[in-house]
């Protein structure tokens, strides 16, 4: 993390005399877009893109925005940062330096949003970001006029919130699967900075819904044999096996988990139901799924279907986490809002707009910022029952965050 902020301190300092960008010249706009594209993050990685991308395409179609008595077009500028966080810092000085973007989206991992917020925020460039991670730097002080991230935002709710609405959700649709309430819960994990900070709050979550949690069980990112951490979760006796947060490995724990019986039941955070049926899976017992925010493959939310028909239509892939494109996508129209309201591309006159709008998006009907530049929403929660019957629900979060 010293190495990361050094290079994004060293990056700002670069580009500290800079301005904001000019007013957009031949009516149009641009947004950048840094993600991965390639590297070990590009399942949730090229979702950005493709969401921003289909946003862009939408807003262009409809006759584009109207500001100050003009009317504009957007632009998505895009940049693979290959999972590396050097690369991101660089791809992010080019957008803000040479390719004049309006706003940054990105990226989908904590520390490289960390890094390119060091080069946005003195450029007064909008950033949005969907890392619940950036709590830890979304204060009063750091966003107020001023402030070193005013012009920074997140996408996703507080991350008490999400674990609270997800855990919420397992709970309830597992219990009737299972025919009793279940009492245990063993959380297994990726051992990085994002896995121990996630998993975290949601250790608080199920504590806060009576769940005896042992000491979580991390493994390596790279894990592929997951035997020794289903063994001894295993001799916990567990009722339910929390796989919590990277989609691609829980898909090769759980047959793992499946053949050595090591739970009743199972939850797979970050795994659609549509990749449940487009993989064929099935288990003989109960596995609750949830999406970030909204499930593509099956879906309670009415929105759902036909943003992921366009979604896909236009050329995105079925992946595990196809459902984070919606924590940018939404963001793009509540942007382009935001400029018509402030009747300017002016920063300040846009972030003063971004705190006032009630914007109707797909993931939610009322999206709003709250002074911290935060936003809350449901999080959806799916059930497989043993057989392959999947419903699906909208969980609301909570309020406040769980006691310590």
């Amino acid at each position: 993390m010293k190495t990361v902020l050094k290079l994004g301190v060293s990056a700002a300092f670069c580009l500290g005399s800079l301005a904001y960008p000019a007013l957009a010249e031949d009516n149009i706009v641009k947004i950048g877009v840094v993600a991965a594209e390639s590297g070990s993050f590009v399942s949730a990685g090229h979702t950005l893109p493709a969401g921003v991308g289909l946003a862009v395409k939408q807003i262009n179609d409809a006759g584009g925005i109207k500001v100050g008595g003009k009317t504009y077009k957007l632009e998505m500028v895009k940049r693979d940062d290959r999972t590396d966080i050097a690369t991101a810092i660089a791809a992010t000085q080019e957008l803000v330096r040479d390719v004049k973007v309006q706003a940054i989206f990105g990226s989908e991992t904590h520390d490289f949003t960390l890094a390119m917020a060091k080069i946005t925020q003195p450029a007064k460039i909008i950033h949005f970001a969907g890392n619940s991670t950036l709590a830890k730097i979304l204060t009063p002080d750091s966003v107020k006029p001023g402030g070193e991230d005013h012009y920074l935002f997140q996408s996703e709710p507080q991350e008490f919130q999400r674990s609270g609405s997800t855990a919420s959700g397992v709970l309830t649709l597992l219990e009737p699967l299972l025919g009793y309430k279940p009492k245990k819960s063993v959380m297994i994990v990726g051992n990085d900075a994002t896995g121990q900070f996630l998993s975290s709050y949601y250790f608080k979550a199920l504590k806060a819904e009576g769940q005896d949690v042992p000491d979580i069980i991390f493994y390596p990112p790279d894990t592929t044999d997951f035997s020794p951490f289903l063994t001894r979760a295993k001799s916990l006796n567990p009722d339910i096996i929390h796989f919590w947060y990277n989609g691609d490995s829980t898909l090769t724990a759980l047959p793992q988990a499946l053949e050595l019986g090591a739970a009743k039941s199972y939850f797979l955070f970050g795994v659609d139901p549509g990749i449940w049926k487009e993989k064929q899976l099935s288990a003989d017992v109960p596995v609750a799924m949830s999406c970030v925010p909204v499930c593509w493959g099956e879906s309670s939310n009415p929105k759902a279907k036909a943003y992921f028909d366009a979604y896909f239509a236009a050329g995105a892939p079925h992946g595990v986490t196809s459902s984070v494109s919606l924590l940018y996508h939404d963001y793009v129209h509540f942007l382009a809002e935001a400029w018509e309201k402030a009747g300017s591309f002016d920063p300040d006159k846009t972030v003063e707009a971004l705190l006032t709008l009630h914007h109707q998006g797909v993931v939610s009907d009322d999206l709003t910022f709250n002074p911290t530049h935060q936003v809350t929403h449901a999080t959806e929660v799916c059930a497989a029952a043993p057989g392959g019957d999947i419903s699906c629900s909208m969980q609301q979060p909570p309020a406040e965050a769980p006691k310590s």
